[in-house]
């Protein structure tokens, strides 16, 4: 009776679309088994992110290919688009679907006869019961600011042998907590991809570049997606004009940009897709660049790649900002909605604001003079970051894939 219901209430497409969901999953299940009888192979290691060849995952592979370790191991990619991904011709790489939906016997094999499953946000062995010999680890993608909220507790079949983290501290204090595990999961490595903060990475540069020009001051601003705060605040963000915090009207816009180009200076504004939609972002300002993730692919340059050429950050609630520490450049929090977001989303220290090492403006007008002393070198929170980094961040180094390697006993 209740598949009738939602039969009447989904109709007769939704039905047969879950029928065949259904019928993939087990189809994908029953290939891992018969492909377990085979050996695993020691030298063939699978990697996930979301956002297909990025983050975490990415930044640990591609110091492998950089460092000679296609001529010993083979690697698989688990992607969405793969016939996006084969355009890279990256050697030693075949690709497999990443989800579940689409019926793939090369997915099966690879996961039964993989020694390394690597993933930053979804672990594709959750679904069948890993093998004895197997080591999955989960570099995971951020230590952030907000209350952890996790949602009805999925049951796996497999989970992950170890996490990895920043530091003994807070770091690995919020990770265990938000992946509800033992600590003892925990590896204090560092995070892959912090380590493009630590390299000339000329790709990125270049991108900035023929962003930019030759502008005085570029600082990076992500805010947080505030689709989830408050049931009022809808997905089309009709509470004001931009999406945005401190910036609320097209006025505000556009007095912000005459300021930056008064002042020489641009601001790389990277938003959910959602906000990049609204009427505001259809105008194109000359010193308030609008980016996405697809700009980033389509120039194959990675965020953190990028990240590392700005002089400084604007942002709210992000983990972004924890990361941004290891740069030691100024960082502006807006912070003039916290109470709403205290009280309706919350955050994971009752004191959050101690971590929050910069400075926090709750006004437009605070807002142009916090970034009015970035422009002039005026860094008022370099103590601040000091004593909050170690917190975070055990490492600073650069040297966080070769520490996950090493962990894995993966040798060249």
């Amino acid at each position: 009776m209740k598949i009738l219901k939602k039969i009447r209430e989904r109709g007769l497409h939704w039905f047969i679309e879950t029928i065949k969901l259904k019928i993939t999953f087990f189809l994908n299940n029953i290939s891992y088994y018969f492909f377990s009888i085979l050996p695993i192979n020691d030298r063939k290691i699978i990697f996930e992110s979301e956002g297909d060849l990025s983050d975490n995952s990415f930044a640990l592979y591609d110091y492998m290919l950089k460092n000679n370790y296609t001529e010993k191991y083979k690697f698989i990619w688990a992607v969405d688009d793969i016939k996006n991904a084969r355009k890279f011709k990256f050697p030693q790489t075949v690709f497999i679907n990443r989800k579940y939906g689409i019926f793939d016997l090369k997915r099966a094999y690879h996961l039964a006869t993989s020694r390394y499953i690597i993933f930053d946000h979804y672990n594709i062995l959750s679904n069948v019961k890993k093998r004895r010999n197997q080591l999955v680890l989960n570099l995971w993608h951020g230590v952030g600011y907000k209350e952890i909220k996790n949602g009805k507790k999925v049951k796996e079949k497999s989970t992950f042998d170890f996490f990895d983290t920043l530091s003994d501290k807070l770091s690995l204090e919020f990770l265990k907590d938000f992946l509800e595990c033992d600590p003892s999961k925990g590896v204090v490595l560092g995070y892959p991809r912090l380590d493009y903060f630590f390299r000339d990475n000329l790709e990125g540069k270049k991108f900035v570049k023929s962003l930019v020009g030759d502008k005085n001051k570029v600082l990076l601003w992500m805010p947080t997606f505030r689709q989830s705060i408050n049931p009022e605040l809808s997905e089309e963000y009709d509470y004001s004009e931009t999406g945005l915090p401190i910036v609320y009207t097209a006025d505000e816009m556009i007095k912000l940009n005459d300021y930056l180009i008064k002042e020489n200076t641009t601001i790389i504004l990277k938003i959910h897709h959602l906000q990049a939609k609204l009427p505001i972002f259809k105008t194109e300002f000359s010193n308030i660049i609008l980016m996405s993730d697809d700009d980033l692919r389509d120039n194959n340059v990675q965020l953190y790649q990028f990240i590392s050429q700005m002089d400084g950050l604007i942002t709210d609630y992000s983990s972004i900002a924890i990361d941004y520490l290891l740069l030691d450049r100024p960082i502006i929090f807006t912070l003039d909605d916290y109470e709403e977001y205290e009280k309706h989303r919350g955050f994971y220290k009752k004191d959050i604001k101690k971590y929050m090492p910069g400075e926090q403006v709750y006004n437009y007008d605070e807002f142009l003079i916090a970034i009015k002393n970035i422009i002039d070198n005026k860094d008022l929170y370099k103590e601040d970051r000091t004593k909050i980094l170690p917190l975070y961040h055990k490492f600073k180094d650069g040297k966080s894939s070769s520490r996950v390697l090493k962990f894995l006993k993966i040798e060249r």
